[in-house]
């Protein structure tokens, strides 16, 4: 049976609350949804010019890998590529080892299991953003959104590596290096959605240990039911997660430096100040659709 969305929103509901409640308290006097109908205008607009500034940002950076910030000069890009590659080469050495070792799920108990981590993940994104619409608190609105799209676009590549790979499940067949086979296992689209969900929101409480612990730990649940279901192999769900944290950590950098450039081309052009990191906004949005440049 599965799980009632009721009930795992309820709880999921119950971790937003604890999660906004320290923020809450710190919020300015007199917080209300006074705003509502103009942040959730502002939020549209905006979500839209980051898709349309990550597209050209991801379009044009091989005209930048040389460049003094561009990542591939850092060597902490190299160390974490380092160890990311030796996580999943080692979560592909235990593929048969985990496997039979929890690979026996009832469906029953993965329903459950399932619908609790994502209304969890869910609600936590949704809870965020209810406070930060209250509290009129920027970061708290669009960082999930970050995570979201995120998920969407991880999810899209995520699509491409399947087919190419062509990976068979677990019950498809008993050998884990069944690739090129016809198969849509490798990575775990599940866990990419969650993965990036969990890291957006994280990245509003500035990834504090008792905020990443609760949500990476519905990732896990997730990845533990698609094991237990022989859905995916192990280094499915690792590599899974390394997609969509990677990818939203990835349009979080991106969205903070596109904030730094209030001249860039924007379908909807900015017609005030800035936000800064975390702060309100308190001018009027203009409304309407617009192209502007800046030479």
């Amino acid at each position: 049976m599965r799980i009632r969305p009721i009930r795992a929103a309820v709880k999921g509901f119950c971790l937003a609350v604890l999660l906004t409640w320290p923020y809450a308290a710190a919020a300015q006097p007199h917080p209300g949804f006074s705003r509502l109908g103009g942040e959730l205008a502002d939020d549209s607009r905006w979500f839209v010019n980051s898709i349309q500034l990550d597209v050209e940002d991801v379009a044009t950076s091989p005209l930048y890998v040389a460049a003094p910030q561009s990542p591939l000069r850092s060597p902490r890009f190299y160390l974490a590529l380092t160890a990311a590659a030796a996580v999943w080469g080692a979560s592909f050495a235990l593929d048969k080892t985990i496997q039979s070792g929890v690979g026996h799920m009832a469906h029953s108990a993965h329903d459950v299991m399932e619908n609790l981590s994502y209304a969890m993940l869910i609600t936590a994104a949704g809870g965020t953003q209810i406070y930060g619409l209250y509290a009129d608190d920027i970061p708290a609105r669009r960082d999930p959104l970050t995570g979201l799209e995120a998920a969407g676009l991880a999810v899209g590549f995520n699509e491409l590596v399947e087919r190419a790979t062509g990976r068979k499940r677990p019950y498809q067949t008993r050998s884990s290096t069944a690739f090129l086979a016809g198969g849509r296992s490798f990575t775990s689209g599940d866990i990419v959605i969650e993965s990036a969900l969990a890291a957006g929101v994280s990245a509003y409480y500035q990834d504090e240990w008792y905020v990443a612990v609760p949500l990476y730990s519905l990732v896990l649940l997730e990845g533990f039911t698609l094991i237990g279901n022989n859905t995916q192999w192990f280094s499915d769900v690792v590599g899974g997660g390394l997609l969509g944290f990677t990818t939203a950590e990835a349009l979080l950098w991106l969205h903070r430096r596109q904030a730094l450039e209030p001249d860039r081309w924007r379908i909807f052009p900015i017609a005030t100040p800035v936000a800064p990191a975390r702060g309100k906004v308190s001018a009027t949005p203009s409304v309407g659709l617009a192209i502007a440049y800046s030479w």
